[in-house]
Formats: C-alpha cells, sequence, structure tokens
C-alpha cells in the first residue's frame, strides 16, 4: 500500500480537523500517526523521530514509549491490510495539519468507535478503510493502542 501526502493542495486536504471535534489525546494520536505515515511516505524526512518526540512530550516518559509503538502497530496494520495509497496531511506543516483527509478521517473514526466499545461500528469503519479486506489485526491493534494511550472507554 502507499502513502502520499496530500501536500498543501487546498483541495485534496479534506475536512477542517475542528469538524472532527478531537479529544487532546486524538489529536496527539493522529499527529503521531501522521509523523509514522510519513517516515514511510518518505524515509529522508525520519518523521519516526518526531512522533517519538511527540509521544514522549505528550504521553510522558512512562508511557510515552509503548503510547508510540502502538500507534505504529496500528498504522502497519491499516497498511498491511489496504492495497491503494492513503492519503494524509502533512503534521509538520502549519497550514496542511489544519486538515483530515477522508483517510484520515476513517482511521479516527474506527479508534473512536473501539474506544465507546461500539464493536459493530468499528468493524464497518475498519472494512472501508481497509477496503474489504481482513481487519482483525487492525482492529486489535486499536485496542492496543487505546489501552497504551489511556484513551477513555
Amino acid at each position: 500500500m502507499g502513502l502520499q501526502s496530500n501536500g498543501c493542495a487546498e483541495s485534496r486536504r479534506g475536512t477542517r480537523i475542528e469538524a472532527l471535534r478531537l479529544t487532546p489525546p486524538e489529536f496527539i494520536v493522529l499527529s503521531i500517526a501522521r509523523h509514522y505515515l510519513e517516515t514511510f511516505a518518505a524515509p529522508g524526512e525520519h518523521g519516526w523521530l518526531a512522533a517519538t518526540s511527540d509521544a514522549l512530550a505528550c504521553f510522558g516518559s512512562e508511557q510515552g514509549p509503548r503510547a508510540g509503538l502502538s500507534v505504529l502497530c496500528a498504522v502497519q496494520a491499516m497498511r498491511q491490510a489496504r492495497q491503494s495509497v492513503f492519503r494524509f496531511n502533512a503534521a509538520r506543516c502549519a497550514s496542511c495539519s489544519a486538515w483530515v483527509s477522508d483517510h484520515e478521517k476513517l482511521f479516527m473514526n474506527t479508534l473512536r468507535a473501539v474506544v465507546r466499545g461500539h464493536e459493530a461500528a468499528a468493524q464497518g469503519y475498519a472494512g472501508i478503510l481497509c477496503e474489504g479486506n481482513e481487519t482483525e489485526a487492525f482492529l486489535r491493534a486499536l485496542s492496543v493502542l487505546v489501552e497504551d494511550c489511556g484513551l477513555v472507554r
């Protein structure tokens, strides 16, 4: 599966981030995920360093490493299930990071459904995001992410 940053092309950015009404921990998870996505899309940018830094800064030295790794595992599980390009907005661009792509929105909606224990909704969102492919590993990774990041159920 390929990854593609939407760049600064306004027509492809998606939805304003405010519309999702993300909680602070959800926003941080999205930011960490974006850094990891950038790592896969443009390895020379070393997005994993920013992901690690954000995880430590936001979740602390005890919880941060596990939180960061669990976000990476969820991103990787999703990547392995998808066949087509996943579009995302760059975490380090002030203009782009204010938007959420349709793919990012599906990722966050799946996460929120897992947090709330809405299994059918989580499976539905994951099925769309993973393009009808196997979602079990992705949903399992999100469950771990919820625990490691201390997201409220």
